[in-house]
């Protein structure tokens, strides 16, 4: 993968505004640039970036559960840094990017598809010890819908309870924390095989490695291996989007409304 250019154009970008806004505006202009290549997007120069681009991110923002209020800070900052290498292309109007919008519903599936999910299961589970619990991690996010970090922070020691339910909490957004109570053996064997790799932090993490490190490992890892936007249109998170999908299917017996687009 290339180097991301846009990290180093950022920090030497000429800004406008007081000490404490170009600083503001430099580490989240930065944020942008660092997800926008872990989507997959190698653009290198702010000059190239385009509507496009602003979209996928403030899409993923969205899907991370970000408040409408941070999503337009930081893509306010995004603005700017490309205004100062002359890019003025960037809508204006927040609403073009679907940004507060309550009602937004997608028109386009962002669901990581099944044969692009089982070719990278099965190269994991034929790897190192390192791919095999990626593996791992990726049948939970798979089966149970979870997020990356859930699924890093889940125990099943703590999270397998009597009567074949499931307690999340580790991880979940506002350390709100939920129980399946009727989930089905493929989630409860998803959530078993996780055993073998929870290390002295009670998660699935390396012990050596930070979370931080963990995650962005694991999207390089799955995006080589064809999960990524640029190869089938899914991220890593893709997985969620397929959970949703499938459990919309079962509960309506009728396809997600993004798959009628």
């Amino acid at each position: 993968m290339s180097k991301n250019k846009l990290l180093y154009g950022a920090k030497i970008a000429l800004l406008t505004g007081s000490g404490k806004t170009q600083y503001n505006n430099r580490g989240q202009s930065i944020r942008f640039a660092k997800r926008l290549h872990q989507l997959g997007y190698q653009v290198q120069h702010w000059k190239n970036i385009s509507n496009r681009h602003i979209g996928v991110v403030v899409d993923d923002w969205q899907q991370q559960g970000l408040a409408v209020s941070t999503i337009k800070a930081y893509l306010s900052s995004a603005r700017q840094m490309c205004r100062a290498y002359g890019n003025d292309r960037i809508h204006k109007n927040n609403s073009e990017f679907g940004v507060g919008k309550r009602c937004y519903i997608a028109t386009q599936s962002k669901a990581a598809p099944e044969i692009v999910y089982r070719g990278v299961l099965d190269q994991l589970l034929s790897g190192s010890e390192r791919f095999q619990r990626i593996a791992r991690q990726l049948t939970v996010m798979h089966e149970l819908g979870l997020r990356h970090e859930e699924t890093r922070k889940i125990n099943p020691t703590t999270a397998l309870l009597p009567k074949g339910r499931i307690y999340i909490s580790a991880g979940t957004k506002g350390g709100r924390d939920r129980i399946l109570h009727t989930p089905s053996q493929k989630q409860i064997d998803a959530v078993k095989k996780l055993a073998p790799f929870i290390g002295k932090n009670s998660n699935s993490g390396p012990d050596e490695v930070s979370e931080a490190s963990w995650k962005k490992y694991v999207c390089k890892i799955v995006g080589r291996m064809g999960l990524c936007i640029r190869a089938c249109g899914a991220s890593l998170h893709g997985l969620r989007h397929a959970y949703a999908q499938a459990r919309h299917k079962y509960l309506t017996n009728l396809p997600a409304p993004c798959l009628y687009s």
